[in-house]
């Protein structure tokens, strides 16, 4: 049984150091390929009528080619896996107030990381979002950040772009 322990810490460790040089060597074949984390990942906070929403209470839902994809929410935090081309429209529900937002991935390999708020205005049936947004570079380098500030109607299917495309 020991023997079978060495052998698997032995793996594991020549494991990590293989993917850690590939992710230095060959960046676009370890985030194309084999980058093993959510790649869209980012803090969101939302306003209703001017009274603060906790995600929590918030039912947020995800699909790519009217598929569902699986959001994980943790806190003011939202990801998902997302390792394919397309476009990830998410929609939120809260406090009566349903919005849609999305991120297109140019790539299979992006990455996107993102602090937004938006802000819904039932009278004026209308939702806002401010914030930031940025990817990672197919070397794995982060871009700039990109400013986000738009308005759109609650009736708008699309929803707002938050990934700068």
């Amino acid at each position: 049984m020991k023997k079978f322990a060495k052998v698997i810490s032995v793996m594991a460790v020549i494991a990590v150091i293989a993917v850690t040089t590939i992710r230095f060597i060959a960046p676009s074949l370890f985030f194309g390929y084999m980058y093993p984390f959510n790649r869209i990942k980012g803090n969101v906070s939302i306003s209703v009528d001017g009274k603060d929403i906790s995600l929590s209470d918030c039912e947020i839902s995800c699909s790519k080619s009217g598929k569902s994809e699986k959001v994980h929410v943790n806190g003011s935090k939202i990801k998902n896996r997302a390792g394919g081309y397309g476009k990830y429209l998410y929609t939120v529900r809260c406090d009566d107030a349903e919005f849609p937002f999305y991120i297109y991935q140019a790539n299979s390999w992006n990455c996107e990381d993102f602090d937004v708020s938006f802000s819904v205005d039932t009278a004026k049936q209308t939702v806002s979002c401010t914030g930031w947004s940025r990817g990672f570079k197919e070397n794995g380098s982060k871009e700039e950040k990109k400013s986000l500030d738009e308005t759109v109607s609650l009736e708008d299917t699309d929803g707002i772009c938050i990934d700068g495309v």
